[in-house]
């Protein structure tokens, strides 16, 4: 049985070594193949030529020094002569006359304005000259346009702290202005759709589209601020 035994190890070892040679053949067969299908591989590069030796730095000569400019060969400043011909404009001490060209006239706010009402810190107050039939405003640029009669209608608007609530009268408002100059891309129409503030205003937004620019200050508290809370 001896025997029986060592004749299967022999057996199992001359199948090993046969699978081995046939693993190694495969492989060399597919390497022949790979290098048959690319035979124009690059070969591994060569090694960089060396740099050239760098040529000897030539000196720089300094730029030639500028020349000074002659200023004798410039011509010499002449006054321009006076203009003649302007027009002649009225006494900046008298209102100029209605009518065109209107400001042509005179152009003095301090001349122009000094018979119109004014409020209680000194601003020229509108409402009164639109009253007093001192303004004649237009509503539109359009002169055309037909005016639409100035109307009633009074919102309250609440204020921050003890500082009394405002009331917004579309009365005096609507003697010079249309409707669409402020509705809807400035005031929305609708109640409580106007997150308005102070803060807003001073920047240039809602009622400080015109108060403190074309319209009476913000630092004149009490023409807005009229109703105290209750």
């Amino acid at each position: 049985m001896a025997w029986v035994k060592q004749r299967r190890r022999y057996l199992f070892a001359g199948c090993l070594l046969i699978l081995l040679s046939l693993t190694t053949f495969y492989a060399c067969i597919r390497q022949a193949k790979s290098e048959t299908a690319n035979p124009t591989a690059s070969p591994a590069p060569a090694a960089a030529p060396a740099p050239p030796a760098a040529a000897p730095a030539t000196p720089v000569q300094a730029p030639a020094q500028a020349k000074e400019k002659d200023l004798s060969a410039q011509p010499p400043l002449i006054a321009p002569a006076p203009v003649t011909g302007l027009p002649q404009f009225a006494d900046p001490s008298k209102l100029p006359e209605p009518g065109p060209p209107y400001n042509r006239d005179n152009s003095n706010g301090d001349v122009v304005l000094k018979d119109f009402p004014t409020d209680a810190v000194g601003q020229v107050d509108w409402v009164k000259a639109f009253k007093e039939n001192l303004v004649k405003p237009h509503e539109a640029l359009d002169l055309n346009k037909p005016p639409v009669p100035p109307f009633m209608f009074d919102i309250e608007i609440p204020a921050v702290g003890s500082m009394p609530n405002v009331i917004f009268p579309h009365f005096p408002h609507t003697f010079w202005l249309d409707c669409a100059n402020c509705h809807p891309g400035i005031f929305m129409m609708k109640k409580g759709g106007n997150p308005i503030s102070m803060v807003k205003i001073v920047n240039g937004e809602f009622c400080g589209r015109c108060h403190g620019r074309v319209a009476f200050p913000l630092a004149n508290c009490t023409r807005c601020h009229v109703k105290p809370k209750s």
